[in-house]
């Protein structure tokens, strides 16, 4: 632990030490703020306490109604803020000195366009967090698997170093909420995606390890294209140096391209890694290291409970980055073993008469419910949502060839989707319009020993509130059978 201590602490002198000079907190306190976009995911709400934290004067706008915005509300009724609700706030970035945009709102909405008119200062949640943040920093990004990547590898560093903070776009504690309890020898593992890494790079900080799992076609109605989309994506490796780390997936095209953006040293994984390449692969069922022609037998892939040639993917990614930080190959086994998954990520919600209900909520690209059609081979899918500009042929076809039957929920991702179907396979479609219904119909059409999987290969928005409250609504169902 002294050894790692250490560690942590030289790597704060040489990344930190120019920045604390100029912190977000020392640069907004006792300005006016608007904060755009409150949300119901937690980030906005922590980006309330923290500005209250610091002194600043804070106004509030959000698309949605005080009804919509009501948990979020409740727990800030302690907080004094200006607030309006249920429409566009123009007049408040007039009023404010700066603005933080929250991650779920695009960069084409009216209050960020026009603040980029007036020259103000633009920050996201993450920006703030990355220019305040004392410790060491760990990013972990990619379109499939930053979630999965991301948990793995920080169980992994707790179990090895007790002060790390795991946060970002997983649904742990928002990372504003984490900077009070943070020091410079704090280790933070983030999961960030491209809508939080719009504001990133900051100036003197950088992540020391930068893990990327992959780049997939997705979020296009946010980007625009894949060259953005990838870019954007690229900003987790802006700023690191020589001394610092890229772990990157070698089967990867855009993670191949993410090697030239950044000097940090690379380290390489992947399930179909060249024999000549040095790096993280699987050999006979065993996760192994690859130095030159020595190979190291790490833990064996049974050891780790997540099914699927994508989880394994994960798995090497998680270990590639530990290694690079020297953490002890015992500590990585352990946890390893341990794992257990992760919620809305094919989960396993119950076993009943038979069939085991599968939560895959978060598969809100036709890639990803791709990969679940490859691991639930035997079962009833529950797909379709609303469109992110995405080609849903392939998953279309796919689902055609491989099942018998399928639910759809509604939405513009499932007209594109029932477009898509051959002919003849138009007749496999029960359409549905509610969770209930869907599940319902499933359990109907389902034969002995099959799955149910909702796995929906779309965005939520519509029916739900985002992915996770459809796959609450799902579980729900699912636990009252009876």
């Amino acid at each position: 632990m002294v050894a790692v201590a250490r560690r942590v602490f030289f790597w704060y002198n040489r990344n930190v030490k120019s920045s604390r000079l100029t912190t977000s907190a020392a640069h907004l306190k006792g300005r006016r703020v608007l904060l755009v976009g409150l949300g119901l995911h937690g980030g906005g709400e922590a980006t309330v306490r923290w500005l209250a934290s610091i002194g600043a004067t804070i106004r509030v706008t959000d698309m949605k109604t005080v009804a919509d915005l009501a948990p979020t509300l409740r727990r800030l009724r302690s907080i004094s803020f200006q607030r309006v609700l249920g429409k566009h706030d123009e007049a408040g970035v007039r009023w404010a000195q700066a603005v933080i945009q929250n991650p779920g709102v695009p960069e084409t909405a009216p209050e960020i366009r026009f603040a980029k008119k007036l020259g103000r200062p633009i920050y996201n949640e993450a920006s703030l967090f990355v220019t305040d943040f004392p410790g060491t920093l760990i990013g972990v990004t990619g379109t499939r698997g930053k979630t999965t990547t991301t948990l793995l590898l920080g169980a992994i560093i707790k179990r090895w170093h007790r002060d790390t903070i795991i946060s970002g776009n997983v649904r742990e504690v928002a990372m504003l909420d984490l900077l009070p309890k943070s020091s410079a020898a704090t280790l933070a593992v983030l999961e960030l995606s491209s809508y939080q890494l719009e504001r990133l790079p900051v100036p003197n900080r950088a992540m020391h390890v930068a893990v990327m799992t992959n780049l997939k076609v997705d979020h296009l109605n946010r980007h625009g294209t894949m060259k953005k989309y990838a870019d954007i994506k690229y900003n987790l490796f802006r700023g690191q140096s020589a001394t610092d780390v890229a772990v990157l997936h070698a089967n990867d095209p855009y993670c191949r391209r993410a090697a030239t953006v950044t000097p940090a040293k690379k380290v390489w994984y992947g399930r179909m890694l060249p024999a000549s390449q040095s790096g993280y692969t699987v050999i006979h069922g065993w996760v192994v290291e690859r130095r030159g022609r020595t190979l190291t037998r790490l833990c064996r892939r049974s050891d780790f409970g997540p099914a699927g040639e994508h989880n394994t993917d994960n798995l090497l990614a998680a270990v590639a980055a530990a290694r690079a930080l020297d953490i002890p190959l015992a500590i990585i086994r352990q946890t390893v073993q341990s794992f257990a998954g992760v919620p809305y990520r094919q989960e396993i919600v119950r076993t009943w008469r038979g069939h085991r209900f599968i939560n895959d909520t978060a598969a809100t690209s036709p890639d990803g419910a791709l990969a679940a059609l490859h691991v639930f081979r035997r079962g009833v899918f529950i797909v379709g949502g609303t469109d992110k500009d995405l080609d849903m042929k392939p998953f279309a076809i796919t689902l055609a060839k491989r099942r018998r039957s399928f639910v759809t929920l509604p939405g513009t991702a499932t007209e594109k989707l029932l477009n898509a179907l051959p002919r003849p396979a138009r007749s496999l479609v029960h359409q549905t319009t509610s969770m209930q219904e869907a599940v319902t119909v499933a359990m109907d059409i389902a034969r002995s020993g099959e799955d149910i999987v909702l796995s929906p290969g779309a965005a939520s928005f519509g029916l739900f509130k985002h992915e996770f409250d459809r796959g609450d609504a799902f579980t729900r169902c699912v636990k009252n059978l009876r």
